[in-house]
């Protein structure tokens, strides 16, 4: 991108009317991204948000899906649709609200321009189909959003874009021309604004190419392949059929089946402008003149109302914010919401070691590992300053008095920007943290005219963080009093339950040497030697929960440990109490390096807690998977690219559920479901084990339709199978 381009995108960037995303769609495309976000939570992103739900909905339900049975709940739209088709409705359907007070008269045709997308997004789709392309939805999306560049040009620069339009007419050939002379062309602006976004890299790039040389495309991915040609076949019509052979060319497909999928296409862009309130009717090519006042006011309103929308959103996400980490990104995500500011850093004030520590970043990718920290105390950099006098501060005052230090300019170059501005994070006084926010100079210019809202929203998000603090502060005093009375409890009665089981131990030696050596019960006896050995070492570590284990790490068969706890238990509890065993066992599973001990103690906690919650019997679900998450750089075969790999383990029960206010403290000690006999142990445990053994452990339960912990183990170490 050459420079004229660059300074087009600063005076956008800069500009108060680029459009945003509204913060649950924006939550929504992070949250179907994720492959460990449940359908539950995807749910109750779309439902917290009424008029999207709603809108939802009706789509699903619209003669464009044809659904035999109509659909009330978002729950049932992801599971007949699946999340992408449910990501796909929302971003066009927000899409649509996001650009409907656009002006439409003049040389801009909306009514032409969202026919030509609705169409491009069909036939992208069903160019998928037919090509076997797995993401089909994800076509769609890039077809629908492939020209929003065009409207981003025509709402910043009116009259400049205004006259390319005008001379191009209906050729593309020629707007693209103009738009070239003009010093930026709509592939550009529409690539930058969706990666501006959060959409993913191909979803921009798809844009970005849509107009290149054939020969060039050749080589390209598949969904740019796809939305090039779907752009070609939704211009006007082709009486040569030029596009036609290009489409043969691209994907070998036949002309009467291009015909018939074009024809198919065009009645169903019909029916979907319907479903998402798109009016695409014939544009009348002599619209009466706007009212100049008219038009002044109508705008002043607008700009009031989608501020006044965009605070409340970004508040919204500061309040629903269930933990440190989600109001980390929260409130990066509605700096961006208000004023399209991606490139941020936050930092937190840690008071014990006197530093800024970055927390959260939407601009560089630090190394895996490496912690960013800015020491307090007699530090010159601006960051430093703004905090220390609780005032907005930026690099251009600075430049302009004399200079700037080593560490304000690494952070320039870390955000990508010409310039940083720092707001301090304060409340009652007391520092909280700061945001530092990379820009070009115009950009950087427009937030200090927003400083009053800025300061207003960074003081919200100050309270939220401190409000975060204090709950962990208070917590963690509450768990180590918990975890101190378990110590001393244990200790007491460590030495009276040590000497019972020396005996049964002496007692299963006798009868294993009665029995001889070829019994078959031998192996039986073995097991349970095993277990009255781990008893007796959890009764040691019980002694002192607070204590650091020293765990005895070794290859383990996963599947295996599974199949021997599940065989124990299943004798000794299920049969009892009517609940039945399924496993699901990858036999790709490798081999994990841990403690087998560990492990064992944390299966047979879940095991044992599943079936003690189905008190009327039910269903026990044990499947483990063999995880590869491969990364851009690995598809494309880059050499220092790596595979992250990991083992996961799911356990699950279609008992009674849980209440969420028992969820949020699950792995607290002494929280418990099971009434008396249970002491709420179990599950702390189960916590504390899984870090040590760097894992994660996450529960999912509703309440009458029962619980699931996910585990996974990272494969850093592991032995495969032989």
């Amino acid at each position: 991108m050459d420079e004229r381009a660059g300074q087009f995108l600063s005076r956008i960037a800069a500009s108060r009317v680029l459009p945003s995303l509204p913060q649950v769609l924006l939550k929504l495309v992070e949250a179907c991204r994720s492959e460990e976000t449940t359908v539950r939570e995807i749910a109750q992103i779309v439902n917290s948000d009424s008029a999207l739900t709603g809108r939802i909905l009706g789509i699903v339900n619209s003669p464009f899906y044809r659904r035999p049975e109509k659909i009330v709940r978002i729950d049932d739209a992801l599971f007949h649709l699946g999340r992408d088709a449910v990501r796909s409705i929302a971003v066009s359907a927000s899409i649509h609200q996001v650009f409907s007070g656009v002006n439409g008269q003049g040389p801009f045709h909306t009514k032409l321009y969202w026919r030509h997308a609705l169409l491009c997004a069909v036939l992208a789709r069903r160019l998928s189909e037919k090509t076997s392309f797995r993401a089909p939805e994800l076509s769609f999306l890039a077809g629908i959003l492939h020209d929003v560049g065009r409207v981003v040009l025509w709402v910043h620069f009116p009259e400049e874009y205004g006259r390319v339009l005008s001379a191009a007419g209906t050729r593309s050939d020629l707007l693209l021309e103009g738009e070239r002379r003009m010093g930026i062309t709509h592939a550009e602006v529409g690539s930058w604004l969706l990666a501006r976004w959060g959409l993913d890299a191909f979803t921009a790039d798809a844009a970005r190419y849509h107009h290149e040389p054939l020969e060039r495309i050749h080589g390209a991915f598949p969904l740019v392949k796809i939305v090039y040609a779907a752009n070609l076949l939704a211009d006007m019509p082709d009486p040569d059929f030029t596009r036609h052979k290009v489409i043969r060319e691209l994907f070998g497909i036949g002309f009467t089946d291009i015909a018939d999928m074009l024809a198919a296409a065009q009645e169903e862009v019909r029916e979907l402008a319907d479903s998402l309130g798109i009016r695409i009717d014939p544009v009348d090519p002599h619209p009466p003149p706007l009212d100049d006042r008219d038009e002044e006011e109508k705008e002043a309103l607008t700009g009031q109302v989608r501020d006044t929308a965009l605070l409340q959103a970004a508040l919204q996400g500061l309040t629903e914010a269930i933990d440190l980490e989600a109001i980390h990104r929260a409130a990066r995500q509605g700096l961006e919401i208000l004023f399209g500011t991606p490139a941020v850093m936050l930092f937190t004030y840690d008071r014990d070691r006197e530093l800024l520590v970055l927390q959260d970043t939407g601009g560089p990718r630090l190394p895996p590992g490496q912690e960013l920290t800015i020491p307090m105390g007699r530090n010159e950099s601006l960051p430093v300053q703004a905090l220390t006098r609780k005032a907005l501060l930026t690099t251009r005052e600075r430049r302009d008095r004399g200079g700037l230090t080593i560490m304000d300019e690494m952070l320039i170059r870390l955000l990508g920007g010409e310039e940083i501005l720092c707001l301090p994070l304060v409340t009652q006084k007391e520092r909280v943290g700061l945001f530092v926010i990379g820009a070009e100079r115009a950009a950087i210019e427009s937030l200090e005219a927003e400083s009053r809202l800025l300061t207003l929203y960074g003081d919200q998000v100050a309270v939220a963080l401190r409000l975060e603090q204090m709950r962990r502060a208070q917590s963690r005093l509450y768990r180590a009093g918990r975890l101190a009375a378990s110590s001393a409890l244990a200790r007491k009665v460590a030495h009276e339950v040590n000497n019972p089981l020396s005996i049964i131990k002496n007692y299963l030696k006798i009868l294993g040497m009665k029995l001889g050596a070829d019994n078959a019960a031998q192996d039986e006896l073995r097991i349970i030697n095993e277990e009255i050995d781990r008893v007796a070492l959890i009764v040691r570590q019980l002694s002192d929960l607070t204590a650091e284990k020293e765990r005895v790490r070794q290859a383990v068969d996963i599947n295996g440990l599974i199949r021997d706890l599940a065989g124990i238990i299943e004798k000794s509890f299920s049969a009892a109490s009517r609940v039945r065993f399924h496993l699901d066992l990858d036999p790709a599973l490798p081999g994990l390096v841990t403690d087998r001990n560990g492990m064992k103690q944390i299966l047979i906690n879940l095991l044992k807690n599943a079936i003690e919650a189905m008190r009327q019997g039910g269903n026990l679900f044990v499947r483990t998977k063999f995880l590869v998450s491969r990364d851009l750089g690995e598809m494309a075969g880059t050499p220092d690219a790596r595979a992250e790999q990991s083992v996961e383990i799911s356990v699950r029960d279609d008992g009674p559920g849980m209440p969420e206010a028992v969820r949020q403290r699950l792995f607290e000690p002494y929280v418990t479901t099971k009434g008396e006999g249970h002491s709420g142990l179990g599950l702390s445990v189960v916590h504390s084990i899984v870090k040590d053994l760097g894992g994660t452990i996450q529960c999912e339960s509703v309440e009458g339709r029962g619980t699931s912990f996910i585990l996974r183990f990272p494969l850093n170490g592991s032995v495969k199978k032989a």
